[in-house]
């Protein structure tokens, strides 16, 4: 499985050392990005994705939770974004917003919220290369997965084998050491681990066990590693 660290978990005064840390063996860095409407919290702009640009060849892939999505697009894709994705529920036209990403040269992602149907983004498929399907509500770190999402995952691969279009699907949200052997076995392509990496004795073996699951792989086959002390 592909991960995308979430920098919302790391230490935001050794951000440069977190991103040091795991760099090698992360697919890249996911940004989440709060307008205090949207999601009632402030979060990251395009200054830190400039910046991080400068630092590190990783990919970068900013998830835009904010009211007005055409605004920031542009802005962040100015400033190094290899990723954008958005939600529906903001997007006035979302076939024109991700085709507005598209147009920058960023790749398209959509994100699908805990209450939307899965089925709804299959009319998509063609325009993002990403589905970013949330286990936890918007806007707040530290909840449990929602016991529906390995359904949901699989509910979505079954909609993309009928496609001829093949988006990514990726989780977000209440990514733990017990829930990615089920994600995975459910048919994520990734994950977006934050306090799971960043809160671990040894970050890279745990990006490194990540890696080593493939998905619809049987969750039991997951190595001892799993409870073991690297997730501590």
């Amino acid at each position: 499985m592909e991960a995308f660290v979430s920098l919302w978990s790391a230490d935001l005064l050794a951000l440069g050392q977190d991103v040091r840390r795991v760099e090698d063996r992360v697919e890249g860095f996911h940004i989440d990005v709060f307008d205090g409407h949207n999601v009632p919290e402030l979060l990251f702009g395009p200054d830190l994705v400039e910046a991080l640009r400068a630092f590190t060849a990783a990919r970068i892939e900013v998830h835009l939770n904010v009211t007005d999505p055409r605004y920031w697009i542009g802005r962040f894709a100015a400033a190094g974004a290899d990723i954008i994705t958005v939600q529906s529920g903001p997007c006035d036209d979302v076939a024109g917003v991700l085709g507005q990403i598209r147009d920058t040269g960023c790749e398209a992602g959509l994100g699908i919220e805990l209450d939307e149907p899965t089925g709804g983004a299959a009319g998509f498929f063609g325009l993002a290369t990403r589905l970013l399907l949330l286990g936890t509500p918007i806007g707040v770190k530290g909840r449990q997965l929602d016991p529906a999402t390995p359904a949901r995952v699989a509910d979505l691969v079954r909609l993309r084998e009928g496609s001829p279009h093949h988006p990514a699907i990726v989780v977000d949200g209440g990514v733990r050491r017990h829930t990615v052997p089920l994600l995975a076995a459910a048919g994520a392509d990734g994950v977006i681990p934050g306090a799971l990496v960043y809160g671990a004795d040894d970050p890279v073996a745990v990006l490194d066990e990540i890696a080593a699951l493939a998905p619809g792989a049987d969750p039991l086959a997951a190595s001892a590693f799993w409870s073991a002390g690297a997730w501590t």
